[in-house]
């Protein structure tokens, strides 16, 4: 399989800043998504999704969108409880808590998904939670509007 992003130029896209909108809140809710340029142009989408019976299955991810193709590629994904554990194929590890995907060439060299690689993790417990964290771990800045109501 062609990689499509290098670690480099994946850890570029996490750092890039991305700036909020003023109603991203209203935006974004169990399952919807949301599209944001980033400051050097890249096109990002934001995804939340949550299964209404289990609330502990769910997915926030971050994808940036290629400006040539309009390919969707998946750079991170946050994920809850799952169902069954969660399989590092390169590691032969397995997963059974809240874990966090990451994008990685090493999985796209060997032909798999993008972010096939996870690690676990405690930092989360819900949807929210992992919200957070995501804005937190990809450069994202909250709208100024807002930060000027938290100071």
């Amino acid at each position: 399989m062609d990689i499509k992003y290098t670690d480099q130029q994946i850890a570029a896209l996490i750092n890039e800043r991305k700036v909020l909108p003023d109603d991203w809140r209203i935006q974004l809710n169990k399952d919807s998504s949301l599209y944001i340029i980033g400051e050097n142009g890249n096109r990002f989408r934001l995804i939340t999704n949550q299964n209404e019976k289990y609330p502990s299955d769910f997915s926030v991810i971050l994808a940036v969108i290629n400006p040539k193709t309009g390919a969707t590629f998946r750079i991170r994904r946050y994920n809850g409880m799952p169902k069954r554990p969660h399989n590092n194929k390169i590691e032969k590890e397995k997963i059974y808590g809240y874990h966090i995907h990451l994008a990685t060439e090493r999985y796209q060299e060997r032909g798999y998904d993008e972010e096939t690689y996870a690690e676990e993790t405690d930092r989360y417990n819900n949807l929210e939670g992992a919200l957070q964290c995501l804005i937190q771990d990809a450069n994202f800045e909250l709208p100024a509007q807002l930060e000027l109501e938290l100071t």
